[in-house]
């Protein structure tokens, strides 16, 4: 079971794909420069050699957010969970049960991150564009968690 989730929302988009499909819209090429040059000191307050599992949305400007992520935290498998993309609370909820990782990085959308870590924390600062919270969870995500650092992009 998961003891930490760490909220990520995508990245800065470009505001249409070139096919016309949500899923197909890609980060700009500054947001992809915010991220490299935010995630490795972000993600550093992780510690050293976290034992993570880096989860996204299947929509690309989430893939393309979650490589960042990755690369930043050192993992090299990336899982697709339709449930974030989805926006499906009880269904994402259930997959953190399921997981036995101690710690998941979920890239996703507004407003289910906001939504989601207000669920668990009470309270939570809006997301932006790159904004990533990382919330302890520790009776698991069926119980109030706690707010440990939240960075706004």
């Amino acid at each position: 079971m998961v003891k930490m989730l760490v909220l990520v929302r995508h990245g800065a988009p470009e505001a249409t794909s070139p096919t016309g499909s949500d899923l197909d819209r890609r980060l700009t090429s500054a947001g992809v420069r915010s991220l490299r040059a935010g995630y490795p000191r972000t993600f550093a307050l992780l510690g050293d050699k976290p034992h993570v599992s880096v989860w996204s949305s299947p929509a690309v400007r989430a893939l393309e957010t979650a490589d960042v992520v990755a690369a930043a935290v050192g993992v090299e498998d990336i899982e697709v969970r339709q449930s974030l993309y989805a926006q499906d609370s009880a269904a994402f909820l259930a997959e953190l049960e399921a997981t036995d990782a101690p710690c998941v990085i979920a890239v996703g959308h507004a407003p289910f991150v906001d939504t989601l870590a207000s669920r668990l924390v009470g309270s939570c600062p809006p997301f932006g564009k790159g904004t990533v919270a990382a919330i302890d969870l520790p009776e698991g995500p069926a119980r109030r968690g706690v707010l440990r650092w939240f960075v706004a992009r």
